[in-house]
């Protein structure tokens, strides 16, 4: 049986490999009812092949993969987010090689999420230099494009006309908050993405009986306590009559209110856990926090009151 060079792996296994990747990444361009939400699963495949296959066929794999998604996306017409699959696959990489040094959940993430950040920011730096405009202009160029898109997507929606037209009248305005928010939104968005893939992939590994670090129990995790002082910093920004401290304030307290959700998740794992919820209900209980924006803010204030309730009791178990 033909294997490839130097990693000792069978034909069927590769060429199944590259079959469901580009799938994958197939899927998620052509279908746009899955959208966001499936395109956070991209680096999935990658990492699963990329460590159960080796470096060398993993590596090709996604080459192979990016190439078939190429020719299939520009044969219909599809290029806009061609870009974002590159990126969102190399996570895939970037995740298991850091995986194999089994480092803690902090550093993984952080390891993970900066080289995500650092090749983005260098695709915008490329775009910057090639169009001869600033990277802020391009930003906005792009995040104008797509709240017309949205505009125009609300419209073929049935929205009320006079809906539409506030929503048309603002749109300078709420791209220029969007602007003024992206370096947060980018920062939580990456982090996030790392976070969910992690995730899942301890899952899937486990499903496979692959190695996987074990990165503890994550429902005891917790952010230093000393972090809610950037809140009260962020706060005192934010009443500046200055607007680019308003700015800089709103962007610290949304990476803040992530953290702090995160913090919130962890706190509803440990009582999911302590009191045996069967699995369907965790599930429906995530679920609902995600497809509820209330029930996300009181999950990142739980998260941020645990910092003097302490409603898992971590200080008295430590000490």
């Amino acid at each position: 049986m033909f294997r490839l060079p130097g990693e000792g792996v069978p034909h069927r296994d590769f060429f199944l490999a590259v079959a469901v990747t580009s799938i994958v990444f197939i899927t998620v361009a052509v279908i746009s009812v899955i959208g966001l939400f499936g395109a956070i699963f991209v680096p999935m495949p990658v990492l699963y092949y990329y460590s159960r296959l080796g470096r060398l066929p993993g590596a090709l794999v996604f080459v192979l993969s990016l190439i078939v998604v190429s020719i299939t996306l520009r044969g219909l017409s599809l290029q806009t987010g061609l870009i974002f699959f590159p990126l969102l696959g190399f996570l895939g990489v970037v995740l298991s090689e850091v995986l194999r040094k089994n480092c803690s959940i902090e550093r993984t993430v952080i390891y993970c999420g900066g080289i995500l950040l650092s090749l983005g920011l260098a695709v915008l730096m490329y775009l910057s230099l090639t169009s001869s405009t600033m990277p802020w202009s391009v930003i906005g160029t792009h995040i104008s494009v797509v709240v017309q898109e949205n505009i125009d997507m609300y419209s073929s929606a049935g929205i009320s006309p006079q809906n539409i037209e506030l929503i048309r009248e603002n749109a300078d305005l709420i791209t220029r908050a969007l602007v003024g928010l992206f370096p947060s939104i980018v920062f939580v968005g990456t982090i996030f993405l790392v976070w969910v893939n992690i995730l899942t992939g301890k899952w899937l590994f486990k499903k496979k009986g692959m190695w996987y670090p074990s990165f503890g129990d994550l429902s005891l995790w917790k952010t230093f306590d000393k972090t809610v002082w950037f809140v009260v910093i962020a706060g005192i920004f934010i009443m500046v009559p200055l607007e680019e401290l308003r700015i800089l304030g709103l962007n610290i307290l949304i990476v803040l209110f992530f953290i702090y959700m995160l913090q919130g998740l962890a706190i509803m794992s440990f009582f999911f856990q302590n009191k045996n919820v069967p699995v369907f209900l965790r599930i429906f209980g995530y679920f609902l926090v995600f497809a509820q924006q209330f029930l996300l803010l009181i999950v990142a204030g739980i998260g941020l009151i645990d910092t003097w309730v302490d409603f898992r009791k971590l200080d008295k178990k430590s000490s």
